[in-house]
């Protein structure tokens, strides 16, 4: 989890972002499964399903801005002047994704952290919340950029 985070940092590419963003999702749902208990595999399941819809909607909308060669996160400056809808979609995905409440990544996770204090993994859940905090300053750069601009606020059209 921390690693994901941590990897995650560094990246200036939306794609590289959210592929280490899933290294630590992945070590969220671990939690799951490592408790070994009914409560444990329901969280994994729940954690599952709701980030196979999130990174599934985070994927596809990056894919719709292939067309205006976004692919690094400065190019997403101008998104909300350009495409307002695509933009809050964008920044929903990406606060449920970070687990903001009342979102559903936000359940997800606590249901995961919930299960590992239930089996007595307290150093688990507590090291799933620091990275949870990390990679809300590292996948929240996505939806500031994308809302208020950044050093590169210019979406270029297609070449045709």
């Amino acid at each position: 989890m921390i690693l994901g985070a941590l990897a995650a940092m560094a990246q200036t590419k939306v794609k590289r972002l959210l592929a280490h963003s899933s290294i630590g999702h992945v070590g969220y749902i671990r939690t799951g499964f490592s408790c070994g208990t009914i409560e444990g595999i329901q969280s994994l399941l729940i954690g599952i399903f709701i980030y196979a819809l999130m990174t599934i909607d985070a994927f596809a909308i990056v894919s719709a801005l292939r067309q205006t060669r976004v692919k690094y996160i400065a190019d997403l400056g101008a998104l909300a002047k350009t495409n307002p809808i695509l933009a809050i979609t964008f920044s929903i995905t990406m606060f449920s994704y970070v687990g903001i409440p009342p979102l559903a990544g936000f359940y997800s996770k606590f249901y995961l952290f919930f299960a590992a204090l239930g089996c007595g993994a307290t150093f688990l859940a507590l090291v799933g919340v620091v990275s949870s905090v990390i990679g809300r300053w590292v996948a929240g750069r996505l939806p500031r950029v994308s809302q208020f601009g950044g050093p590169k606020a210019v979406l270029r059209a297609p070449d045709t």
